[in-house]
Parts: structure tokens; sequence; C-alpha cells
């Protein structure tokens, strides 16, 4: 048996990220309360909320990401093997349950002046994931939010929350990922009913067809022949990409995929 260095032995250990110094954080959900808050540094918040997030389950449908029964089991999705499907795939960071529901719901829902940080936070949960997966944006030539219409807030124009999180993300990338916001690559021209709202099938192929008239696309040679991702905070049956996504691509895109931060299960 080989003799240990002795040099090697009175080494000292190595330096931890510079991420990874200082007091330990909250915990995910705990934001409001923890000493980085909104300004630490967003891997640290990235690796605290993964102690957390579900991802999704190991037998999966390759396009939807949601949990199947067996490796070789249909996905329940209409949508994923419907030939009318405009979209490419998604991306989900997580299950939308626990913590990450309780957020995305505060972003949603919450008091005007407390809500938009979690923006911030779900920015950075994003940006960590993209990070730590740089193989998700092969081939892709922008990454733009699920297009809403701008909100007021005491007189002063707002994004709406999913553009808002993609606008904070561009503040704190230092990698230059390609988020594209402003000018938009296809923007919402008026108020449509919501996916939530709807009761079943019928309702939302509605509204997603009322969805794409609603869409428009300012200059569609920005969008010919390239790779297009769209950020939104929960996929449930992909009517709302799917109706993005036909837009996007009869304006001249050739791939859509989605990127989702939380991938609604199955009830």
């Amino acid at each position: 048996m080989a003799e240990s260095d002795p040099a090697a032995l009175d080494a000292p250990d190595p330096e931890p990220p510079p991420y990874l110094t200082g007091p330990p954080p909250a915990g995910f959900g705990q934001c409001p309360r923890c000493p980085y808050g909104t300004t630490g540094p967003f891997l640290r918040c990235y690796d605290c909320a993964s102690e957390t997030i579900r991802t999704p389950a190991a037998d999966n449908c390759p396009v939807c990401h949601l949990a199947l029964d067996s490796p070789d089991a249909a996905c329940w999705n209409r949508l994923c093997r419907s030939p009318t499907r405009k979209f490419d795939g998604t991306y989900v960071i997580g299950v939308k349950a626990g913590e990450l529901e309780k957020t995305i719901w505060q972003l949603k829902y919450g008091t005007w002046d407390g809500r938009w940080g979690w923006g911030v936070i779900h920015a950075r949960i994003v940006l960590g994931y993209l990070y730590t997966h740089p193989d998700v944006l092969d081939g892709v030539a922008a990454i733009i939010p699920t297009p809403g219409l701008w909100t007021t807030h005491r007189g002063a124009p707002r994004r709406d929350y999913v553009g808002w999180v993609i606008e904070k993300a561009i503040e704190q990338d230092d990698q230059g990922l390609p988020f594209v916001l402003d000018p938009p690559l296809i923007e919402k021209t008026g108020e449509t009913k919501r996916m939530r709202e709807t009761a079943g099938m019928w309702e939302r192929d509605a509204v997603g067809h009322q969805l794409k008239a609603a869409l428009h696309v300012p200059d569609p040679s920005r969008l010919r022949g390239r790779t297009i991702m769209v950020y939104d905070d929960v996929f449930t049956t992909g009517t709302t990409l799917n109706a993005i996504a036909g837009k996007l691509k009869s304006a001249g895109a050739a791939k859509v995929y989605g990127l989702t931060l939380a991938r609604q299960p199955r009830r």
C-alpha cells in the first residue's frame, strides 16, 4: 500500500464557493425573513429552493413531464400526442406543490407591496436552473415571457407577473443568456379569459383560439428560422403555450419550447 503524502494530509480544506459563505438561508418559502432576502447571490437561493422543490417523477412524459404510471404508459394529456400540437416540448423546473405552489400564489394574488419580491425569487430559481442545465439552451435564440398585459400600481405602469420574472432575471443574469423583453417578439393586444376559469377541454380550446387571435408579432423577421423558449409559471395542459407557439411558428419561428417553473400534477 502506498504511503500517504504528509503534505497532502496537512493541506487546508478547499474554500467553498463565495455564494456558500455566510449564515445559512432561512429556507425556501421563508424568503422575506432570510438574511439574503432579495439581494443575496442567486445561486444560493437556487440551492436553497432545490432542497424543497419536487422535481418531475422518473417516469414522465417526454413532452410535458407529467408523471406516468409506467415508463411505456401514454400521457393522459391529449395535446402531447395530438397532431395539432405546435410546441416542441417544455422544460420543467419543479412540480406545483408545497412551498413552490405557495410562492406562485403569493406572486399572483398577494398584496401589491409584497408580491413582486417573489418575482425576484422566481427569477433566481429560473437563472439557477438555466445555469446548471446549460444543455436546455442549445440552439435557443431567445427566451421570452408568456405575453401578458401591463398593470397599473399607484398610477405607474408595471409588467404582468410573468414578464416581471423575466425582467428581474435579466437584471441578475451575468452570463448573457438570450432573454428578450423589449421590444417584445410577441405581444398580447387584449384581455382573454383565464385558463384557470375554464371547466373542460372544449372551453380550454376556445380560450386557446381566443388567445391566439389576441396575439401579435410586431416584426416576424426577428423570428425567422429561430428557436424560441417561452417562460411561464405553471404548465397544466399546454393550451396557452400551444396558442403562443402556433402564432410564433406562423410568423416564421422554427421551433418553440416552454420553460415552466411548476408543472401542475395530475388531479
